[in-house]
């Protein structure tokens, strides 16, 4: 009965004898430095076979960022503690306090270092400015694509509202007016009579400087007008070349001669200056007029 209740109490306290033996130890190379100067964290961590997992940093990201940790060794028996070295740049200055970090092991429940002060003062100017040292650079990291994504997503949803409202606008806009329809196609004897009715209320013929003018519009008007009629090249023929062509056309014999006794009186008015006598020169639009009906009919 002795003997079990001693085992129960040796299995009791086993587990805390060998927890209290871990323990992690952290510390700093030296106790001060300048702003911007690097610092050497040891950590020991005794009582433990197995090598330690990491060490969390997290405590200390306000004053240490990720960035400022410059290197970390791997871990390395020294007696009968494992070590670690970590690197790191300090920039905060002032009496530091920074809080106990915990060590991840391979077994059981993490153990925390203790909290640790070191003090950092700004850096020291010189008389001359000349002889300060160099600014170190910053720790550049490269420009990835998703660094400016909320400017790409807001820039894609501008251009697809734009897209949208100019989308819906083409819908909602009236369908454009259809064009009018084109103006219908006047006959050649349509077109040859309108242009004599504009020399008869012209009436240039009632100025005696404007004759020749007068019967050079009737001889282009019923050239122009046989031309379209009949199909041939009549505004660049002599008149007996007119006249031998229309023998060939269903125009009638009378027509035809009134079309060249028309086309001979302005020949004549054109190249001789022979005009009619003056109570003759209305007739002759009678006779282009004739012209033009007798050969549409």
């Amino acid at each position: 009965m002795v003997n079990a209740l001693r085992t129960l109490v040796i299995c009791w306290l086993l587990p805390a004898a060998l927890t209290a033996q871990v323990r992690a130890v952290a510390s700093f190379d030296r106790s001060t430095l300048e702003a911007g100067d690097t610092a050497v964290l040891r950590v020991q961590v005794f009582g433990v076979r197995a090598a330690p997992q990491r060490v969390q940093m997290a405590a200390w990201m306000p004053t240490v960022p990720a960035d400022n940790l410059r290197y970390r060794s791997a871990w390395r028996r020294s007696g009968e503690a494992w070590v670690q070295t970590i690197t790191l740049t300090l920039l905060d200055t002032g009496r530091l306090l920074l809080p106990p970090l915990p060590v991840l092991l391979q077994v059981g429940e993490p153990v925390l270092t203790n909290a640790l002060e070191i003090t950092v003062s700004p850096p020291r100017v010189p008389a001359d400015i000349s002889a300060m040292a160099p600014i170190r650079d910053i720790r550049r990291q490269p420009v990835a694509w998703y660094d400016y994504w909320p400017a790409l997503l807001a820039a894609a949803l501008a251009v697809g509202m734009v897209v949208w409202w100019l989308l819906r606008r083409r819908r909602l806009a009236p369908p454009p007016p259809p064009a009018p329809p084109p103006p219908p196609t006047l006959s050649a004897r349509e077109v040859a009579l309108g242009q004599l009715e504009a020399l008869a209320r012209e009436k240039p013929w009632m100025v005696r400087e404007r004759l020749g003018e007068y019967y050079a519009s009737l001889s282009w008007v019923v050239r122009e007008y046989l031309q379209a009629q009949y199909a041939f090249d009549a505004l660049e023929m002599t008149t007996a070349d007119i006249g031998r062509h229309l023998k060939t056309t269903p125009m009638p014999a009378e027509a035809q001669q009134e079309a060249l006794h028309l086309l001979q009186q302005a020949d004549w008015a054109k190249f001789a200056e022979v005009y009619p006598k003056a109570d003759q020169h209305e007739g002759w639009l009678e006779v282009a007029r004739r012209v033009c009906d007798a050969g549409a009919t």
